[in-house]
């Protein structure tokens, strides 16, 4: 890889606690000014992945290289790298240009310098009118801003930030998912983002690499990953998939509870006769009150459930002894009530089928046993 000023590399990286496993033989190559998110579950190793590369954890094994040059064994503060927590620890007695001078200080950087380099910091997260306050008088959304200004200072090749938004209400964690991929695109940092939240992770990322038991499942742009998981637990885990467990057939597969599934985009290979996850995402499944004519994948149900969510309607059909998750766009004329009898249909193309390698993680993921 090339040594590019924010390039970061891992190559065979295994890291032990005990006997536990927390990361794999990880192999990463992230590009300069690239914006890439470790998702996953709790457990899967993504934090881990991140105190790695902050210096904060050594590896057992492999190489960690930043800026082209190895790193496994330099000390946290001598890393071109810096890390925006969660919890944003900002010293609660200083003010907002003291919290993002402190790094400058502790490092004997002239005060003259110190004065230019926190102002061009808070210019960059819109906080120098808020210069002088402290973290008490600021909002959760102030604080962050505050905490990336802080990282920023130092003038990091890479930025590391580990689930930085979690503390925030909704609202504004959305508010400041916008802001903080603007600012990393108009700064041209490297950005390496930890988050369980997989909403988060397909707004912000040029890249996502999906976790799972200390490896990388699926590393991808947002749309391939949603479009074209590698494995039921990518589909499972990017947006959401009503699942079935079944047997592999010619051209599909059959469940478990006797559904018959036509399926033209297999996205692993699974031999007829095999056991077989099918899947179909519900903003695939079109209602009616009558029944199609003509085409496959059809099955009767009963709406047992609506939520509102905005522009899209969600439903929960029953079907047999099973529940469906069904999205439709709120402009549609079709508004099924409680109670109501409805055809549930899908097209081939919108079944995904996979092997049942990893049917236990997905189905517990799904709550679908």
């Amino acid at each position: 890889m090339a040594s590019e000023r924010g390039s970061v590399e891992l190559v065979n990286v295994t890291k032990m606690f005990g006997d536990m496993v927390a990361v794999d033989s990880m192999n990463l190559s992230i590009e300069p000014g690239e914006f890439l998110s470790l998702l996953g579950p709790s457990g899967c190793g993504k934090t881990t992945t991140l105190r790695m590369l902050a210096g904060f954890e050594q590896p057992d094994a492999g190489h960690i290289r930043v800026n082209g040059q190895e790193v496994q064994n330099v000390p946290s503060y001598k890393r071109e790298v810096n890390t925006v927590f969660q919890h944003y620890a900002l010293f609660p007695h200083m003010t907002v240009a003291e919290n993002v001078a402190y790094g400058l200080k502790q490092s004997g950087t002239p005060k003259s310098e110190i004065a230019t380099r926190v102002a061009e910091a808070l210019d960059m997260v819109q906080m120098s009118k808020l210069a002088e306050r402290r973290p008490r008088q600021m909002s959760g959304g102030q604080q962050q801003r505050v905490a990336v200004a802080r990282a920023l200072v130092n003038r990091p090749s890479v930025l590391l930030l580990d689930e930085p938004l979690g503390a925030l209400d909704r609202k504004l964690r959305e508010e400041m998912q916008i802001e903080l991929k603007l600012l990393q695109s108009r700064l041209g940092i490297t950005f390496v983002f930890v988050t369980h939240d997989q909403e988060e992770a397909m707004s912000m990322s040029d890249r996502i690499a999906i976790m799972l038991d200390g490896h990388i499942e699926q590393l991808g742009d947002p749309e391939t990953v949603y479009e074209h998981p590698s494995s039921a637990f990518v589909a499972g885990f990017i947006g959401r998939n009503n699942f079935w467990q079944g047997t592999a057939t010619d051209n599909g597969a059959v469940a478990d509870d006797g559904t018959v599934f036509v399926a033209t985009r297999p996205e692993e290979h699974v031999p007829t006769g095999q056991d077989a996850l099918a899947a179909v995402r519900p903003e695939s499944i079109h209602l009616s009150h009558e029944q199609p004519q003509q085409g496959s994948n059809i099955v009767r149900a009963r709406v047992s459930g609506i939520s509102h969510f905005g522009d899209v309607l969600q439903y929960v059909v029953t079907v047999g002894e099973r529940d469906l998750l069904v999205l439709s766009p709120r402009s549609l004329a079709l508004r099924p009530a409680l109670g109501d009898e409805v055809w549930c249909s899908w097209a081939p193309e919108e079944v995904y089928l996979f092997s049942a390698r990893q049917a236990d993680v997905v189905m517990a993921e799904a709550h679908l046993d």
